[in-house]
């Protein structure tokens, strides 16, 4: 028996493949198991493959690897899609009675369940995957009663009947599982405990460290993967006097950010790659306004349309470096599902502190993936906001000139004007795309073009030195050999050190949560004997950084299939970059 259990269930879009996983996946968490999870799904609402994957142990898990242990196969492509990672103590439940005939691997043991008959008993076709999952629970020895929970919370709001059909299609398919055939050899007994788990992915997170922050208006368009952080905060920002807007476009949804954080809320917008290309013009009226804002974006495969529903770090250049003219920025990237929450946080009290628009950076593989945590992860009395300089009535006067006007853009030395919200006595302002003076009014004026310019720019040295750009670390502080990744790879990277650790390769890992600012890594990289960069695109845009910072040439692991790192690939590819020489 496997330390840990490996299971998916895959069909076509529009099978219910999604909401099965998760509804096992909660039962799972619900039995004090850790989860991990994965998703491959097609740009359409329904046909092509989609696949819901679940690693779950005892133990922490924080990667997918190249092993199945239980597959639920509605479709003959699911077994095709999966076959290289079956072995001799895997089983695939299908359905016999359906008109494809399943075509099994001689490694896998066949489990054929008449899902469809069985769901039909239970009061409708629509319940065959939850037949399976009672299948699934047979096999691995679980028992089905920790599904009732996650299925009351699924079908809940459709009545009691609803629920009590699925509970009972689940025990039919469990039943008919015992009754008809023996699997002891598989040696499946999940174990369970007592622990206590949240499961939520990144998009959640992302959403529950904005409400934590105090943000009271999100305006968004939906685009995948990022629409799901809207409709995680739908209903629930309301519940603390927020509102959340649907707009028609991108354009539309940073302009309605950017006009309620110019009324004195914290504010937030969130889109996909394609998205902030839309956005980018405003952005550079955020920044030179001075307005603090939160842009999440969550990369999918691009360039163009792209692959919607697949995993890419391409961003990154836009980010660093998008907009024209010169735009002072903050960009920060979870570099797990509670840093989504976390960084969050940070990223509205970097945007207020400094009055700089601030990127939030994940990805499709952080957003969808649900993973288990403790409830202490998520501790709102470790929750700090800072609004920054926000100018009280009675301090205004310090920040009037001769003729008693409020300069919203005083040059102060940190480069961080003072702040009046609309409605401050003596605070009133404007603000201008235009180059503008101290007052916010439209200037030509060299002097004071540099002046404004330099003011902007200096708030970014201020937080470089204020602030704590520093990275996460792992594996052998001693090591010579160096591995950097910035983002999601940092799961799957933590797990490939034991995989190293049993080959006897010892690394070092730099996990970077701060794209810019960014710590100095100039002394670590010239340290390592070997330093490779692990990032999800074809071009290594941060293994570009790397070297620009360093003047070091580094090697590089690059992935762009729109597939998400895998703990036993990245210990592979590591182990082969380490013997390579470093490109001249």
């Amino acid at each position: 028996m496997p330390a840990d259990l490996n299971w998916a269930i895959g069909g076509e879009a529009g099978d219910g493949i999604d909401s099965t996983g998760k509804i096992f996946a909660q039962a799972l968490a619900r039995a004090g198991r850790q989860v991990f999870t994965s998703k491959d799904f097609a740009s359409r609402i329904r046909g092509g493959y989609t696949a819901y994957k679940i690693r779950t142990s005892v133990e922490d898990v924080q990667s997918v690897v190249d092993r199945l242990d239980i597959l639920v196969a509605l479709t003959q492509r699911t077994i095709d899609e999966n076959v290289d990672e079956m072995h001799d103590g895997s089983a695939i439940i299908y359905d016999g009675e359906r008109s494809w005939d399943a075509e099994l691997p001689d490694e896998a043991t066949g489990v054929d369940v008449p899902l469809k008959s069985l769901a039909e008993e239970a009061g409708g076709a629509i319940m065959r995957n939850v037949v399976a999952l009672g299948a699934a629970c047979e096999i691995t020895g679980f028992d089905v009663a920790y599904l009732d929970e996650a299925l009351e919370k699924r079908f809940g709001g459709k009545g009691s009947q609803i629920v009590e059909n699925n509970k009972e299609a689940a025990r039919l398919g469990r039943d008919y599982v015992r009754e008809e055939f023996d699997l002891d050899h598989l040696g499946y007994d999940l174990e369970t405990t007592d622990e206590d788990y949240v499961l939520l992915n990144g998009n959640e997170a992302i959403g529950m460290g904005a409400i934590a922050a105090g943000c009271r208006f999100y305006a968004g368009y939906p685009i995948t993967p990022a629409t799901s952080i809207m409709e995680y905060l739908t209903g629930r920002v309301d519940d603390y006097g927020g509102h959340v807007v649907q707009a028609e476009d991108e354009l539309s949804a940073i302009n309605m950010a950017l006009g309620a954080a110019r009324g004195g809320a914290r504010s937030m917008t969130a889109t996909s790659g394609a998205g902030i290309d839309l956005m980018t013009e405003t952005f550079g009226l955020v920044a030179t306004s001075e307005t603090p804002l939160v842009i999440a974006d969550v990369q999918r495969s691009g360039p163009s349309t792209g692959m919607p529903t697949k995993q890419e770090q391409g961003d990154l250049n836009m980010l660093l470096y998008g907009g024209h003219g010169e735009v002072p920025r903050f960009v920060v990237a979870p570099t797990s599902i509670t840093e989504c929450f976390w960084k969050t946080i940070e990223a509205f009290n970097l945007a207020e502190k400094y009055q700089t628009p601030v990127f939030l950076v994940s990805d499709l593989a952080t957003s969808v993936t649900e993973q288990t945590f403790p409830p202490e992860a998520f501790d709102m009395d470790d929750v700090e906001i800072d609004r920054g300089k926000i100018v009280a009535e009675d301090d205004v006067e310090e920040w009037l000139d001769e003729e008693g006007r409020f300069r919203a853009h005083a040059a102060t030395d940190d480069g961080v004007s003072p702040r009046a919200l609309p409605g401050t006595l003596d605070g009133a302002h404007m603000s201008t795309g235009l180059e503008h003076d101290e007052l916010g009014r439209r200037t030509e004026d060299t002097d004071v073009r540099v002046q404004q310019v330099d003011k902007r720019n200096r708030k970014v040295e201020t937080a470089k030195a204020e602030e704590d750009w520093d990275y996460r670390e792992f594996g052998d502080p001693d090591a010579d050999d160096l591995v950097i990744s910035w983002g999601s790879n940092e799961g799957a990277l933590i797990e490939a050190l034991d995989l190293l650790e049993e080959r006897d390769i010892s690394v070092r890992v730099l996990s970077v949560p701060y794209l810019f600012p960014r710590p100095d890594l100039t002394e670590d990289v010239e340290a390592a004997d070997n330093v490779i960069v692990v990032e999800c695109n074809a071009t290594g845009q941060f293994a570009d950084v790397i070297e620009h910072d360093t003047l070091t040439r580094v090697k590089r692991i690059n992935k762009y299939t729109g597939i998400r790192f895998k703990a036993d690939e990245l210990a592979d590819d590591i182990e082969a970059e380490l013997s390579t020489e470093v490109p001249a």
